[in-house]
Order: C-alpha cells, then structure tokens, then sequence
C-alpha cells in the first residue's frame, strides 16, 4: 500500500529537520570545517544519498540556518518595546540571540558562524550578500521606530534624518559591530586560555562602548 501524500510530506519535513539539528550539533561540537556530509546523515539516521536529496552540501545547510537566523534578528528586533531606542532594541536583539541556550539546546546560526575559522567567510561562500541581507532586515525592523518626528524626540538637540536613512545607518553599524565582536571571538579563542567570554559578552561590551562614545 502507498504511503498517503500527506504522510510522505511529513516524513520529508520530518528527515529535513533532522538533518539539519545533525548539522547544528555536530558543527558546534567539531566545527564547520571539520564535519562531513556523510558525518551528518549518519548522526541524523539516514545514508548519505539521502543527504544530497535534500542539500547540495553543508554549504547549504549553513546557507539556510544563516538566513533563518537573520530572520529570527529581524522578528527579535520587531519584538523588543516601543519605548526603547532603535538602537537599544537592535543591541538587545542580537545579544539575546548570541547568548548560550538562546534557542534551547541548538548553539544558534549566530554562533555557529562566529565560531567558524575564518569569522563570516564560510557564510559569503554559501549564500549571496549575506551581510547586505542582514543589513536590510535589521533597517526594516527598525522603520517603524523611525516614524517622521521619532528622532527629535530620542535626541532633541540632533537634526532630524530621514526614517529610511537613519535606518540604513543604524544597520551597517550594528553589523559591523557584529563582525568586529567575530573576529574579536575568534582571536580569542585561538590565542588559548582563558579563551573568549561568549560572542554574547563581547556584543553587550561593543555596544555599551559605543554608546559611551556617543
């Protein structure tokens, strides 16, 4: 007897999903670089063919996991209270989704990333302008801060922007702060002991020293 069409696309979602909380493990705990196609079906129960039935590599999977992540960014960003600055609301948005067990057992694409050896280059190679995306959805979740007459009234002695511009400014710099906290990671890390804090700490001491220069 067939397998109902709905049963089947439940056990695709289902062999999907497993195959890629097998990548997130086994990436965090071997890292990107050190963790094979056929590690990852075997830790998710099936052969590797049915690995390539679904992905055309890891590459993919980090591909996919990086642009669920900056979703999960924008939709953080969205959620945080209106009475919090833009810029408040975007810093606490990404650290919240930096910090160990912010997602329950799964490390996070946020930290899978910053962990890699060489901090973002895996994900250029694996999805196209993945920063400019991560840009342009930290600048849309934040328009609807940015409403006409918002800006006197956070910063009363500043000339009011343009929502849109200010939005796209706000952006490049908490990505860049993201980068700079990666590669601040990563040094760490490889210097030895005691290692880094958590991509977390450094976020949290990278905005709060902005916001002392500012």
């Amino acid at each position: 007897m067939d397998t109902p069409p709905g049963r089947r696309e439940a056990h695709k979602l289902a062999t999907r999903a497993a195959l890629q909380a097998a990548a997130r493990r086994l990436f965090a705990e071997r890292g990107y670089e050190s963790t094979t196609a056929a590690e990852i079906a075997r830790a998710a129960n099936v052969a590797e063919r049915t690995f390539y039935r679904y992905f055309d590599g890891k590459e993919e999977l980090l591909a996919e996991d990086a642009l669920a992540q900056i979703g999960a960014l924008h939709d953080a960003i969205l959620g945080r209270p209106m009475e919090e600055t833009p810029w408040v609301a975007v810093a606490r948005a990404m650290i919240g989704l930096a910090r160990p067990g912010a997602r329950g057992r799964d490390p996070g694409p946020l930290r899978l990333v910053v962990d890699l050896p060489e901090p973002l280059s895996s994900l250029r190679r694996a999805t196209q302008r993945p920063l400019r995306r991560l840009e342009e959805a930290i600048a849309d979740a934040l328009l609807s801060r940015l409403s006409p007459g918002s800006v006197d009234r956070r910063r009363p002695d500043a000339q009011a922007l343009p929502p849109a511009f200010e939005a796209q400014l706000l952006a490049r710099l908490a990505v860049a702060v993201l980068r700079t906290a990666a590669i601040r990671h990563r040094q760490l890390e490889t210097a030895g002991a005691p290692g880094s804090p958590g991509i977390d700490q450094l976020l949290e001491a990278a905005f709060a020293s902005l916001a002392e220069l500012r």
